[in-house]
């Protein structure tokens, strides 16, 4: 096992910046700014969601990870919005590892009831 800067932290990012599954595999950046219809798009295709809302990038928080069925029905209703309200750093990547994508949304972003 890794120590230090560089030490696995699941279902978040280590010192180094590596981010990884709350199972702990480690993902790598895919895609950065995302539009919110092609977040609606790779969540109705299997991605998985996590988010953090203060807006850090992931580096000062935790990101929460929704439930799936609650995403998916989210996902099934509308596209989320991005609203940046108060000077909220606000936007979305995309993270992988092998055929595993979890979409990271970031800072204010509303999703029907599941992020309000």
């Amino acid at each position: 096992m890794t120590k230090g800067r560089f030490a696995v932290r699941p279902g978040t990012f280590n010192l180094a910046g590596q981010f990884f599954t709350p199972d702990g595999g480690r993902l790598e950046k895919a895609a950065a700014d995302v539009d919110a219809t092609e977040v609606r798009a790779l969540v109705r295709h299997g991605a998985t969601l996590a988010f953090e809302g203060c807006g850090c990038g992931g580096g000062g928080c935790t990101p929460a990870w929704p439930s799936p069925i609650d995403v998916r029905a989210a996902a099934a209703a509308a596209e989320p919005v991005f609203e940046g309200r108060q000077g909220t750093p606000t936007w979305a990547d995309v993270w992988a590892m092998g055929e595993t994508r979890v979409v990271l949304l970031h800072g204010d972003v509303t999703w029907g009831s599941l992020l309000e």
